[in-house]
């Protein structure tokens, strides 16, 4: 049977438009309220939320126009996209700067308008490209001679993130590594031997004190709390902002702690503490419901695939949001350390916005050429 021609609009995902763009216009709403307070004189809004509105918009186009391509055809450009991927880190390793906030990742470009952050768009490339080899080797997935290339693809963008100092971005490659590697039916054995070679790494990075300074603290704080206060400092101020709203919170713009500054950079990696003060438990369980919401979908989009492609690149997806949801918010309740990684959609950040909106074009065009056709990898119209 042929394929359906569909137009522009026709076979939307409303699903993850709608939910995208009110997790986006809460997150605005929350950088909004944390930059509030530090607004000039005849100043409207902060260049925060001026960045922000600006990826959303940009990016939603994007995400439109990549949902009118069909995603096999996305997959098939995986050379160029990696290509281009791996070009910019390399760049960034060389020329890429630190902002004020983060200054022990040089994890950014300066393009003077804003600050790009390469390691955002490799994520969605790395998915792609990922989605694409897997799919290449699926009828021999379980033989180690498949398996070695695989772990190869998978440390090249993790390696690349660490060269720039950003190990929380490494962090999050590694979970959706694995992710897709569980979605793509790998053996369970190997899972086991790579947790335990990531142990051990682990150990003797620790030991050997490649794992130092700034970061080396703020895993150590986490178990002697009372030894690095200052360390936690902004973690700490965070929940007791969030614990202070109770249930229905302060009142929108009215939060004592998010108002008086308490909170450092509470607009980025501790948005949630805004919402937590303003809008209460409420308020906060909102914004995690929007993003569970979210990220499900995307994972049944995949389940409703028309071929393996189109289901790992869903997965991958869907993978990296919820890695980022819940290492955000481990970092935000003090059981994990603090690592730079923004909640998707909510915190402030032009890259992470833009590009999370580009991996959404991507299952959208999952979502309306597997509904165009007539057959699926999980069930037949």
């Amino acid at each position: 049977m042929k394929q359906k021609k569909i137009g522009f609009f026709s076979g939307i995902d409303y699903v993850t438009v709608l939910t995208a763009l009110l997790g986006s216009a809460y997150g605005l709403s929350l950088v909004y309220s944390a930059t509030y307070s530090n607004l000039s004189d005849g100043q409207i809004i902060s260049s925060d939320v001026r960045s922000m509105l600006v990826s959303v918009t940009g990016g939603f186009i994007v995400a439109m126009i990549v949902s009118n391509i069909d995603y096999q055809i996305i997959s098939k450009l995986w050379p160029l996209i990696a290509a281009g991927c791996i070009g910019l880190m390399i760049f960034t390793m060389f020329f890429g700067v630190a902002p004020p906030a983060r200054p022990d990742a040089k994890s950014w470009i300066d393009l003077k308008i804003f600050y790009f952050q390469p390691s955002e768009l490799l994520k969605v490339g790395f998915i792609i490209s990922f989605s694409y080899h897997l799919d290449l080797v699926k009828d021999k997935i379980n033989r180690l001679k498949t398996i070695v290339p695989l772990v190869i693809h998978g440390a090249v963008p993790i390696v690349l993130v660490l060269a720039t100092g950003d190990a929380g971005s490494a962090l999050v490659f590694m979970i959706i590594f694995i992710g897709m590697l569980f979605f793509a039916k790998v053996n369970i054995g190997y899972f086991a031997v790579g947790i335990c070679a990531i142990v051990v790494g682990f150990i003797v990075a620790w030991k050997t004190k490649l794992i130092d300074g700034l970061q080396r603290e703020r895993i150590t704080a986490l178990f002697y709390p009372d030894q690095f206060k200052d360390t936690l400092y902004q973690q700490n101020n965070a929940k007791i902002a969030m614990g202070s709203g109770g249930l229905l919170g302060q009142g929108y713009l009215n939060g004592s702690i998010t108002q008086s500054g308490l909170v450092p950079e509470n607009q980025n990696d501790m948005i949630l503490s805004v919402a937590g003060e303003e809008f209460g438990y409420i308020g906060t369980l909102a914004a995690i419901g929007i993003l569970l919401t979210l990220t499900l979908h995307i994972l049944f989009t995949g389940l409703r695939a028309r071929d393996n492609v189109g289901h790992l690149m869903c997965s991958g997806i869907a993978v990296m949001l919820f890695s980022q949801i819940f290492i955000n918010i481990g970092m935000e309740l003090s059981l994990l350390p603090c690592i730079g990684i923004t909640l998707p959609l909510f915190s402030a950040g032009g890259s992470s916005s833009l590009c999370i909106y580009l991996a959404l074009g991507v299952e959208m065009s999952v979502y309306r050429f597997s509904k165009s056709h007539s057959k699926s990898l999980f069930y037949t119209e």
